[in-house]
């Protein structure tokens, strides 16, 4: 099936027939599944999958990035050559976040969860960098996930074992003497960490980006990296009762962790690190804003998770353009853009200023929320918060004006103009990022 799939994408693989088709496909998940309010509570389409609003939204992001990931990457020579491989690998990871997002089988769910990172290791294997010699290294904080995910399977084991049930719907905690433990609660919380990931265990992610091509890099930031929020977001409300003594400690490792990474890239001379470092200092405000257990936290996670699905893509898509033109990733080198692509330029800005959280993008709406529910909880988040929020806009702002302002290196008097297909694909990130604020129901949590 999965191939026949393939095949038939491939049949409609010139450039302006594929490009058509998938506007039109992107316009309508925007409008039919972003759009319109779709507040149900839990709707079960069969014995084991199911869709809410959290898991529909979800997987309505998902498809709307892969499909914006083929627009990115018509451009790359090797996907061409091997574009039945590419497809099929986008494909089967498609099929694998559908699953993990619609499943209600906790041991399906891990599955799923762990089977995501296969094609997408493929993806960066077939169409990176090559990993040769000391390239080969950067792999190596992989490790973390059979850590964490191993400990994650033997505890849902356990779980479900104990309730003689593998419905995570159902699911519910005992007083016995496993679940009361804070052992077993940092367990769970760290296990879904790593792929959030927040600060210590993020190592994984700047090195993945370095290596993945543009449409491994999107999926990344905008889809894998929400695996983790989607994690707590079913898990949190059964463990409320376990992380009443660890919310202290892991508030402050998620803030601290926010901050320490946020001054990191305004550091940084990599355009890929300095946009995939910010990622994970988004994701703290997510985890942080979830610890609160309450409806302003939860629903500005939500928010926040989706607009930075957006948001992150459309900046890596952006950057990938730019490099194809200068050959460099260098901020030191990368200049200029704004005088010999002054329209470009303002998509640049208004990228830029989405993930600052300016008004009136959805990134706005969930550190509203977030921040609200967080100074609810205590005053003393109040430093950490103003720190993220000030570091924010400074990275972002840094991002823009080192790129799009000085003097072009000497070799790069001219660059070649952008063509339709990238001003449609960057223009369909923006666009519903920002449209979304005048519908938040379509995506509102119901607690």
């Amino acid at each position: 099936m999965m191939k026949i799939i393939s095949i038939l994408i491939l049949m409609l693989f010139k450039p302006s027939k594929l490009m058509f088709l998938l506007c039109m496909l992107i316009i309508m998940f925007l409008f039919l599944s972003f759009m319109i309010k779709h507040d149900q509570d839990c709707f079960l389409f069969y014995s084991g999958l199911f869709t809410d609003t959290l898991s529909f939204s979800l997987i309505s992001l998902s498809v709307f990035i892969m499909l914006l990931m083929v627009m990115s990457s018509m451009s790359n020579i090797n996907v061409k050559v091997n574009s039945l491989y590419f497809s099929m690998l986008l494909t089967s990871l498609l099929i694998c976040l559908i699953i993990t997002f619609s499943t209600s089988n906790i041991i399906m769910f891990y599955i799923m969860f762990e089977a995501s990172l296969i094609p997408t290791f493929m993806l960066i294997l077939g169409w990176g960098i090559n990993l040769n010699g000391p390239q080969q290294e950067m792999w190596a904080p992989k490790n973390l996930y059979v850590m964490a995910s191993l400990p994650l399977l033997v505890a849902f084991l356990i779980w479900s074992n104990n309730l003689s049930s593998t419905n995570m719907h159902i699911m519910y905690l005992y007083n016995s003497y496993w679940v009361t433990s804070n052992l077993w609660a940092f367990i769970l919380i760290f296990a879904f960490s790593v792929k959030l990931p927040t600060y210590l265990v993020h190592l994984w992610l700047p090195k993945a980006h370095v290596e993945a091509p543009v449409a491994g890099s999107m999926i990344l930031a905008a889809i894998l990296l929400k695996l983790g929020g989607y994690g707590m977001l079913r898990m949190i409300s059964k463990m409320s009762n376990m992380l009443l003594n660890l919310t202290p400690m892991l508030m402050s490792w998620s803030l601290t962790g926010g901050a320490m990474i946020a001054v990191f890239c305004v550091f940084q001379t990599d355009i890929k690190l300095l946009i995939a470092l910010s990622s994970v200092a988004h994701m703290s405000m997510v985890m942080s804003g979830l610890l609160t257990f309450s409806y302003w936290g939860i629903n500005g996670a939500q928010f926040i998770m989706i607009g930075h699905g957006f948001c992150s893509s459309g900046l890596f898509c952006i950057a990938n353009m730019s490099y194809e033109r200068m050959n460099t990733r260098s901020l030191f080198i990368m200049k200029g853009l704004q005088t010999s692509m002054p329209v470009m330029t303002m998509l640049w800005f208004m990228l830029c200023t989405s993930n600052m959280a300016a008004p009136p993008s959805l990134n706005l709406l969930g550190e509203m929320n977030s921040i609200t529910a967080m100074f609810s909880w205590t005053h003393y988040t109040l430093l950490l918060l103003a720190m993220l929020v000030f570091l924010a806009a400074a990275y972002s702002l840094f991002l823009f004006s080192q790129t799009q302002h000085g003097k072009l290196p000497s070799k790069m008097l001219t660059l070649p103009p952008a063509s339709l297909r990238e001003w449609l694909t960057l223009l369909l990130h923006w666009i519903p990022l920002n449209l979304l604020i005048m519908n938040p129901q379509s995506i509102q949590l119901l607690i």
